[in-house]
């Protein structure tokens, strides 16, 4: 229940942002996997929360400036903006 809030969420919050800026395709593609890369929340659980929000809370309020959980981010914003690329070029070509 809780994830199906939550993506319905993001992806409204990353339409409206997109909508404030005019290109709405890379910037919504860009916050939604901002906001839906998953992490652990804790080495030993199988628990997880997004990325940027568990690395927020363990800055500010455990005050542990760990990098772990912004792994997941590194990874794959680069590839889904390449997957991004490679979609819309072939689509530009092709049709």
């Amino acid at each position: 229940m809780f994830w199906s809030l939550y993506l319905v969420t993001v992806f409204l919050f990353s339409y409206l942002i997109s909508a404030y800026f005019k290109k709405t395709k890379v910037i919504f593609f860009s916050c939604i996997v901002i906001l839906m890369t998953p992490a652990q929340i804790e080495v030993a659980s199988s628990d997880y929360a997004p990325a940027i929000f568990t690395f927020f809370y363990n800055l500010t309020l455990e005050q542990d400036f760990s990098i772990r959980v912004l792994r997941p981010l590194f990874l794959s914003l680069p590839a889904g903006l390449t997957c991004f690329w490679l979609f819309s070029t072939i689509k530009r070509k092709f049709f």
